[in-house]
């Protein structure tokens, strides 16, 4: 069969392509989802690459979503498709997408989020993990606000050619530009005085992190201060994890080792049991008691998934952007909602093209998969590790900001 002749090589007038309707580029089919033009079928569904993406990324991770309108009857369509995630997700089901049709180690989105598993399972997160999700401390230091606030608005030195995830990899390698890793000495202590320095540029870094979003930089200076404000404690959790994997291998699931910022590492069971020692027996243990599962997921869990990943930069960098989308995902709305999850699609692209073209990669569902476990085994850390601290009677005074 012959190729169409393109139109721009055809000397026609307007009314001669009017009259020659066959020599004009057929309509677009839409989306059965959304109604936005389609890319092909995917799951056996005629659908536009976002949707297939949405759909993929709910089954992945076993998402429950709450319907916005609380009617289960939400409007989805090219104008509003990502207002509310659970009518949308019910439309993927009532065209037909079906998790039966999600083939392992192949790409059906053509461009976007490779394979899936039904094994993977994300965890239900209770009232009292969502309330430590929101309510994550953020220190009331007038000078140190200033600082954040000037970091927030500084969108001078950022490169907008790059890919969103281009990007975010050189925002790592910026933020870990005086990480140290040879000549390391590892601490059985740590004072007061470090803990709270540490926290302090946990926030700091990821708040400058977080700039090198363009989808962040456009948010206000507010909605960039409540993401910051719950996020930083998780995402510093997985940033000093992964950069201490990275630097110290198998050493920190083997001996529970950690950096705790950029020049200090520490031995944090015996860190944190050295401090119980100061306490009453009773509130000891309790507080022993809450440790423990942290510590097995962060130790037991995350760093060796993590050891045996050995992820480079561009996937720590999506990593990191997954960890922080989980939780700011639940708390922006309307166009906010739908600009972030835009976002998370060209990365997720962004992805692709790498593993396709830098690392020659076809079959790379399953280095997604290992990511995606890491995420599901984060999201039980949810649980902040500095307000177990804070059961602390030694801790409380020196510490907290009531």
């Amino acid at each position: 069969m012959m190729s169409p002749i393109p139109m721009t090589h055809l000397n026609l007038t307007e009314e001669q392509h009017l009259n020659m309707p066959y020599l004009l580029p057929p309509e677009p089919i839409p989306c059965e989802i959304c109604t936005y033009p389609s890319h092909g079928y995917h799951f056996k569904v005629m659908s536009c690459r976002a949707c297939a993406a949405f759909f993929r990324r709910s089954l992945l991770a076993r998402l429950r979503y709450i319907c916005k309108g609380r009617m289960n009857d939400c409007p989805i369509d090219s104008t509003v498709r990502y207002f509310c995630k659970l009518c949308r997700f019910q439309k993927c089901l009532k065209a037909g997408m079906n998790a039966d049709k999600i083939q392992q180690n192949r790409d059906p989105i053509s461009s976007k989020v490779p394979g899936t598993s039904n094994d993977f399972e994300a965890p239900s997160i209770d009232e009292s993990v969502k309330k430590s999700m929101f309510n994550g401390p953020l220190y009331d230091f007038q000078t140190f606000i200033a600082e954040i606030r000037q970091i927030f608005s500084d969108k001078e030195n950022f490169d907008e050619k790059l890919p969103p995830l281009r990007e975010l990899e050189k925002g790592l390698k910026f933020i870990r530009r005086n990480q140290k890793r040879i000549d390391l000495k590892i601490l059985e202590e740590i004072n007061f005085e470090i803990i709270t320095e540490t926290r302090l540029n946990v926030i700091k870094t990821s708040a400058t992190w977080l700039m090198y979003s363009e989808f962040f930089r456009e948010l206000s200076e507010k909605e960039k201060m409540l993401i910051l404000k719950t996020t930083w404690h998780v995402w510093g959790r997985l940033e000093l994890l992964t950069v201490s994997v990275e630097i110290l291998g198998e050493k920190v699931s083997r001996e529970k080792v950690v950096f705790v910022s950029k020049s200090h590492a520490v031995y944090l069971v015996e860190v944190f049991r050295n401090n119980l020692m100061e306490l009453d027996p009773k509130e000891a243990e309790d507080v022993d008691k809450e440790l423990q599962p942290l510590f097995f997921t962060v130790f037991d869990d995350v760093a060796k998934k993590l050891s045996i990943l050995k992820p480079n930069l561009i996937e720590q960098a999506y990593l990191l952007w997954q960890m922080i989308w989980c939780v700011a995902g639940k708390i922006l709305y309307e166009s906010h909602l739908e600009a972030g999850e835009q976002f998370l699609n060209s990365l997720s692209s962004d992805l692709h093209d790498f593993y396709k073209n830098d690392l020659r990669i076809v079959k790379y569902s399953e280095r997604l998969l290992q990511m995606m476990s890491v995420i599901r085994s984060m999201q039980k850390t949810y649980i902040d590790i500095h307000r177990v601290i804070d059961h602390a009677h030694s801790f409380r005074q020196d510490f907290v900001m009531k």
